[in-house]
C-alpha cells in the first residue's frame, strides 16, 4: 500500500511557498513528512527528495532552508542522493557566482588602505574587514538579486554539504565552484566548507617516500579534506615496525568511526613537496625557511601538493618535534580511503632520481 510521503512533500513544497508558511502548518507537516517516511518505498522516497529538492531554487530564501534540511537529512540518513542533485547543484551554480561578484565589487569600492594610515598590521586587517562589510551591505541593497543569492545560500549550505559528501558524481561537477567559493570564504560562512568539500580529490594518484630510510609507497586518495588527515592516513598505512597512530584515530580519519574522539595524534614526519629534495638527495632541516615553500602544511589540503608524472609527491622526514592535533575529521558523512603498495627498492631509486631532476629544474 503506498505511503502518503509523496502527497505531504507536495503539500509542504505549497505550504513553503504559500505567504503564510510561518503560521504552523508548514512545521505540522514537516512533522507528518518526518513520521511517514519510514513507511515509505525506495520509488517513493526518491520522488519525495526531488519534490522537496525543487524547492532549493524556486521558494525564497528561508523557506528553501527548510528544504535543504530535510533533504540532507534524508541524504545523510542513506536515502538515494542522486534525485536532489540536479537542484542542489544548480542552487549552487547559481548563487556562489552572484556572491562573488557582489564581493568584487565590495572589494573594488574598498580598494587598498591608505599608506599613511596610522595602524598596525592587526589593525589593518580589522579595518579592511569592517569596510568590506560595510561595502558589501551598501552594493547588496543595490543588487536584490545578489542579495537574494546570498540569502539562499546561507540557508542552503548544510544540504549542500550533505549531497556533496557522499555523491561523487556531484563532487566533479560542482568542482569548477571551489575558485569561486575560495573568492567569498574570508566573508560568507558557507563558502569555506565548501571550497574545502570541492577541492576534496577522488581516486587520486600519490607516491610517499622517505629518502633517508629508501621506503616508499605508491596508491591512490579518496576523500580527503586536508592533510591532517591524510598524515593520519599515511601513517597507519606506511610501512611500519610498530603502530604509529591508534585504529580509533584511524577509524576517525577513514569515516568509519565518529566524527571525534578524545584523542590526540602525533606526527611522525615532517612532510615536503618534491621541490625540497636536496641535490644529494636528502631533505632539508624543516627548521630552514628558505625550504618553506616546499613544506606541506598540515592545515592545508592535498589539492596543494604539487603533482609530478601524474602522482601527488609527498616527501617524508623523521620530525624532529612532536606534533599532535585532534583526532577529528572535518565532515561527517564523508568517506575517505588511503591505498599504499610497497615499491621496491629500484622503483624508489627511479622516483627520487625523477624528483631529483624536477626539484632541481625548479630551482634553476
Amino acid at each position: 500500500m503506498p505511503s502518503d510521503l509523496v502527497p505531504t512533500a507536495r503539500e509542504l513544497l505549497d505550504a513553503l511557498g504559500s505567504n503564510t508558511w510561518t503560521d504552523g502548518r508548514a512545521d505540522r507537516l514537516v512533522e507528518a513528512f518526518a513520521a511517514q517516511i519510514g513507511r515509505a518505498t525506495p520509488a517513493e522516497s526518491r520522488e519525495a527528495l526531488a519534490t522537496l529538492a525543487s524547492g532549493l531554487n524556486a521558494l525564497d530564501p528561508e523557506p528553501a532552508g527548510v528544504t535543504s534540511r530535510i533533504v540532507g537529512a534524508m541524504i545523510e540518513s542513506g536515502h538515494d542522493p542522486q534525485p536532489a542533485r540536479a537542484a542542489m547543484l544548480g542552487a549552487l551554480q547559481t548563487t556562489l557566482p552572484a556572491c562573488a561578484s557582489l564581493v568584487d565589487e565590495a572589494r573594488a569600492e574598498v580598494g587598498e588602505p591608505a599608506a599613511d594610515l596610522d595602524l598596525n598590521d592587526d589593525a589593518i586587517d580589522t579595518w579592511l574587514a569592517d569596510q568590506l562589510a560595510h561595502a558589501i551591505n551598501e552594493a547588496a541593497g543595490k543588487r536584490p538579486a545578489a542579495l537574494e543569492a546570498w540569502q539562499r545560500l546561507h540557508e542552503i549550505w548544510p544540504g549542500a554539504i550533505a549531497l556533496l559528501s557522499v555523491d561523487p558524481p556531484a563532487r566533479a561537477e560542482a568542482r569548477e565552484l571551489a575558485p569561486v567559493a575560495e573568492r567569498i570564504e574570508e566573508v560568507h560562512e558557507a563558502a569555506g566548507w565548501l571550497r574545502a568539500m570541492l577541492t576534496v580529490l577522488d581516486d587520486e594518484p600519490y607516491v610517499a617516500i622517505e629518502p633517508s630510510s629508501g621506503i616508499g609507497v605508491v596508491g591512490r586518495m579518496t576523500g580527503i579534506v586536508e592533510n591532517f588527515q591524510l598524515s593520519t592516513l599515511l601513517m597507519d598505512e606506511f610501512p611500519r615496525d610498530e603502530p604509529r597512530v591508534s585504529n580509533a584515530a584511524v577509524a576517525v580519519a577513514r569515516g568509519s568511526g565518529p566524527q571525534q574522539i578524545d584523542e590526540n595524534v602525533t606526527g611522525a614526519w615532517n612532510l615536503f613537496t618534491y621541490g625540497a629534495l636536496t641535490p644529494d638527495g636528502t631533505l632539508p632541516d624543516p627548521s630552514d625557511f628558505a625550504y618553506s615553500d616546499t613544506w606541506i602544511w598540515n592545515e592545508g589540503m592535498p589539492a596543494d601538493i604539487p603533482a609530478l608524472d601524474g602522482h601527488r609527491v609527498i616527501l617524508l622526514d623523521v620530525a624532529p618535534n612532536p606534533r599532535t592535533w585532534p583526532a577529528q575529521r572535518m565532515f561527517l558523512k564523508l568517506p575517505a580511503r588511503l591505498t599504499a603498495e610497497l615499491l621496491d627498492d629500484d622503483a624508489v631509486a627511479e622516483w627520487l632520481a625523477k624528483i631529483q631532476a624536477a626539484a632541481s629544474a625548479a630551482t634553476r
